[in-house]
């Protein structure tokens, strides 16, 4: 069942109170450090209020259960930043140029390391032994998104089908313009594009299998012409190796295709099951991806929200942004590999040609061309 869209309010009023705490943290630390007394006061104090709604918003939520089910939860979300995120997140701000935020990242990642093994302890001492005492400060551990703060509440937006009724009751409308502003004109594109999109995509495999069918069938019928062969053992020996050719072809494509597939798959698999667990980390990593881009802190919220009560959708976002995957375009492995084997096929005849109407040199300069 899909969140509602109090459930998805509720994630992303937390990654917002989350994140401003830190901020006002930061800001207060700094208006101290420029002897200003007064207005880190008020930064700390703000932060202090953040933390109050923070809370309130995972007491909603009923995102803290018993102190045993917490520990699991902490050391799970400690695992998947150590094995995946951080990892992640080194590597693009190394690929960036951004020496000092892979630094961040890296402390980071050394203390998530002490975390978890803080966590793992805790879990294999609770039930024998008490588990060791932890300050308040990392008990109330929050995790913190690319937000400044909750998202601006939007009126309900009205209907398009009533606005459509009312523009069509002043006249002036025809009934084309009616259903084009209701979407429907647009729906055969929509079912006809991704065919489109699918059937250009094998244009991979053409070029790789054409270029190699008359690349390898030319140097066999070549190397056998010169040899003196007569023409039908150049064409038969020409044949076996288009054969051979497009059964190697054809099966190597299969078996890399469908592995790269099955490779895909398992990064989805993996996001779904953070979107399943963890899903007010992954509505924050999408409004953090869509910042990034250039949408206003405010807007990137209010799509998060939106999208975050779909969790197909919510995949397929993540996967673009952060995976660069489009789920509905993963290859098929059969396709891509009847593609590579008509292309190879039709190309090696090309070779062939000149040696059914001819022999000798001419036939092989004729090939050749």
């Amino acid at each position: 069942m899909p969140p509602s869209r109090t459930d998805a309010n509720l994630q992303v009023a937390l990654a917002g109170e989350a994140d401003a705490n830190r901020r006002y943290l930061a800001y207060g630390i700094r208006a101290l450090a420029e002897s200003r007394a007064d207005i880190a006061q008020l930064f700390f104090e703000a932060a202090g209020a953040e933390t109050i709604h923070a809370l309130e918003h995972l007491r909603a939520m009923g995102a803290v259960g018993s102190t045993r089910d917490n520990l699991v939860v902490a050391a799970t979300g400690e695992m998947q930043e150590i094995d995946v995120t951080l990892p992640r997140m080194i590597r693009e701000a190394d690929d960036d140029g951004r020496p000092d935020a892979a630094a961040s990242f890296r402390l980071a990642l050394e203390r998530e390391r002490h975390h978890r093994d803080m966590f793992r302890h805790a879990l294999a001492t609770f039930d024998g032994a008490p588990a060791p005492a932890m300050s308040g400060a990392a008990s109330l551990a929050m995790p913190a998104a690319s937000v400044s703060g909750t998202a601006p509440p939007i009126p309900a937006s009205t209907s398009a089908r009533h606005v459509a009724g009312a523009v069509a009751a002043g006249g002036g409308v025809t009934a084309a313009t009616m259903r084009r502003m209701d979407g429907r004109a647009h729906m055969s594109e929509l079912d006809t594009e991704p065919g489109r999109i699918e059937r250009l995509a094998s244009i991979r495999e053409v070029v790789f299998g054409a270029q190699d069918g008359l690349v390898s069938t030319f140097a066999v019928v070549a190397g056998l012409a010169a040899a003196g062969v007569g023409p039908l053992v150049v064409l038969l020996g020409g044949a076996v190796s288009a054969m051979a050719g497009v059964l190697s072809m054809s099966i190597g494509t299969f078996l890399s295709s469908r592995a790269q597939r099955q490779l895909y798959e398992r990064e989805l698999d993996r996001e779904r099951r953070e979107i399943r667990d963890h899903a007010g980390e992954e509505i924050a990593e999408l409004i953090a991806a869509l910042s990034a881009r250039g949408m206003a802190r405010a807007d990137a919220a209010e799509v998060a929200r939106r999208v975050g009560r779909h969790p197909d959708i919510l995949l397929s976002a993540l996967a673009i942004f952060e995976l660069g995957l489009a789920p509905q375009r993963l290859g098929a492995p059969v396709r891509d590999a009847l593609v590579m084997a008509v292309a190879f096929g039709v190309a090696s005849v090309v070779p062939l040609l000149p040696f059914m109407l001819t022999q000798g040199l001419p036939a092989l300069g004729v090939s050749a061309l």
